[in-house]
């Protein structure tokens, strides 16, 4: 047995050493940089509680937006309410209670967030599909989704390690990012890699390639969100999103 884990423990590290020998830049797709949330702008965030979600709720009330928070009857809502989002409780599985949640204003845009690797059915897909037809009816056509850099064309990028803990979710994100890609839906679909909370490094960024590998912390996936709502070159693109300084797996390690 003993063996048999320090096998493992060699070809983790080995494959470790190749990931991280590889480029840890690419391609950067520009997006504005004078970006300014609109007053006026109002947004509604699926996946708002906590992370990512609630770091772009942050960044927009804190520039003068307003964010509508759809939330679930089991979600603890403490941080997302003390920040000032108006919530709305809901499921994004149960298409009423989105569709409840779209009736409640004239939304500028929306952000998907939504994801669980553990949850029964997981929303990766339906969830998200729900969302994108409700947001069509609605016309609400500015479609912010947040993937992850293994789905679709982007699954040879990732370490086999992450494909085997991915495995679930991966299938379900490349049928969200296809369903949306056929919507009528000005949507721009955003890729981090590895995720970390840690304060923002200011050093992410956004890139059209799918060999895009790395780790971003969750204030600069945010960042790179907001700024991309309303710059109108996003509109119809698959982004990957990495921090340029940041490698995998060392990032989570030292």
């Amino acid at each position: 047995m003993k063996w048999k884990i320090l096998g493992l423990v060699i070809v983790f590290l080995v494959g470790s050493i190749i990931y991280s020998l590889q480029p840890n830049t690419y391609p950067e797709f520009v997006i504005s940089d004078n970006f300014e949330v609109d007053k006026k702008s109002n947004v509604i965030i699926f996946g708002a509680t906590r992370n990512t979600g609630l770091e772009v709720a942050k960044i927009i009330l804190n520039s003068g937006g307003k964010v509508t928070a759809v939330v679930r009857p089991t979600s603890n809502t403490e941080d997302i309410q003390s920040i000032g989002a108006n919530i709305i409780t809901g499921d994004a599985l149960d298409k009423a209670s989105v569709e409840n949640a779209f009736s409640q204003s004239n939304y500028s845009a929306v952000v998907t967030t939504i994801g669980c690797y553990r949850c029964d059915p997981k929303p990766d897909y339906l969830g998200n599909k729900n969302i994108f037809d409700v947001a069509q009816n609605a016309g609400v056509k500015r479609v912010i989704l947040v993937s992850t850099i293994g789905a679709g064309d982007s699954y040879d990028t990732i370490p086999s390690l992450v494909k085997r803990t991915l495995k679930d979710v991966l299938p379900l994100k490349t049928k969200a990012e296809n369903y949306l890609r056929d919507s009528l839906l000005d949507f721009t679909i955003i890729r981090p890699g590895g995720l970390r909370s840690e304060p923002a490094t200011m050093n992410g960024y956004l890139s059209k390639s799918n060999k895009a590998f790395g780790v971003i912390n969750r204030e600069d996936l945010a960042i790179l969100i907001v700024k991309t709502l309303d710059d109108d070159n996003t509109i119809g693109h698959t982004l990957s999103a990495i921090d340029s300084e940041l490698v995998f797996p060392w990032a989570y390690i030292f």
